[in-house]
């Protein structure tokens, strides 16, 4: 890596780097994703807080209304698959999870680890024996689908969650629309996403040593300082990857959602301590970031929407 002080952005204006910035904001909280380095306690750790926050979203799902006793669900984007799971483990009539990788029950890359932190929830959940096993006997099914164009009948489901996925769906408009079609008139549905904008720069990725680039720098302008302090391999990748994700401020994710066949119960944007504290040390950040771009953009870490699909006009 080469040591920079300062970039200058194509307009001339020049901004600070800051030497561990990266470091000290990825360093903010432990990662619960699992890790070829994790050991036993690791995953029984997560595996501890991934049954706490599945009980906690329980009851937010209870106060607005719905009924998971007999619940058609539906996860879009699953990742892992390990919400889905955590799902099935309720007494639910099905859980459906689709994504384009199922690494739950197909071997990818991190198969192995996602099985290891599956079992140890099983096994939590006082559901013994082999996970395969465990999996058969679940009201559990996982297909390879695209969000944009569900092979699903109309209102075939009860409850629609897609959580840390919207942001990397092309285009949203056609997923949101699917996922309208597919829950019954009343359903509840929950998505979440991480701002583009925030201080972790959207799953960590765009976050480099300078506050907020990615909401302060073009794409271009991004890539280049990258390749000038890290070398070109790595502003390809880094690049690559801000590129698959929407640049939505908030505001754009609210108005995309509101005009998509929900009833917005809840809209929530949760912020960081974190985030506030950085912005009073580099109060030169909101002057310099990206037009559309608003102080709630970049203290904010996690937007989510409680919605009900409105009922369908006669």
């Amino acid at each position: 890596m080469v040591s920079m002080k300062s970039f200058t952005r194509d307009d001339g204006r020049v901004l600070q780097v800051v030497e561990g910035y990266r470091e000290h904001v990825l360093g903010e909280r432990p990662t619960y994703s699992t890790r070829t380095h994790w050991g036993a306690d690791q995953y029984a750790a997560a595996a501890k807080r991934k049954l706490k926050r599945s009980q906690q979203f329980l009851k937010e799902f209870a106060h607005w209304g719905g009924r998971i006793e007999g619940a058609r669900v539906i996860e879009v984007a699953c990742g892992d698959g390990i919400n889905s799971l955590l799902m099935a483990l309720q007494p639910v009539e099905s859980v459906t999870g689709i994504d384009l990788e199922l690494p739950l029950v197909e071997q990818v890359e991190r198969t192995e680890r996602v099985r290891k932190l599956a079992a140890r929830i099983c096994a939590m959940a006082d559901h013994e024996g082999d996970l395969d096993t465990v999996l058969d006997r679940l009201p559990l099914r996982f297909i390879n689908m695209n969000a944009t164009a569900m092979d699903f009948e109309d209102a075939s489901f009860d409850f629609l969650m897609s959580r840390s996925a919207i942001e990397h769906i092309f285009p949203v408009e056609k997923a949101l629309a699917e996922m309208a079609r597919v829950v019954r008139p009343g359903g509840l549905l929950h998505l979440s996403t991480d701002p583009y904008f925030s201080h972790r720069g959207c799953h960590k990725t765009a976050v480099v040593d300078i506050p907020w680039a990615h909401a302060r720098l073009s794409i271009d302008e991004y890539r280049r300082f990258v390749a000038e302090s890290e070398g070109e391999a790595e502003a390809k990748k880094r690049s690559r990857r801000l590129e698959t994700l929407n640049p939505y401020t908030i505001r754009q994710w609210q108005d995309k959602i509101e005009t998509n066949g929900f009833e917005v119960l809840e809209s929530e944007a949760v912020p960081s301590q974190l985030a506030q504290s950085l912005l009073e040390t580099y109060s030169d950040v909101p002057e310099t970031v990206l037009p559309g771009v608003e102080h709630r953009d970049l203290v904010n870490s996690r937007l989510r929407f409680w919605l009900r699909r409105k009922a369908l006009e006669r």
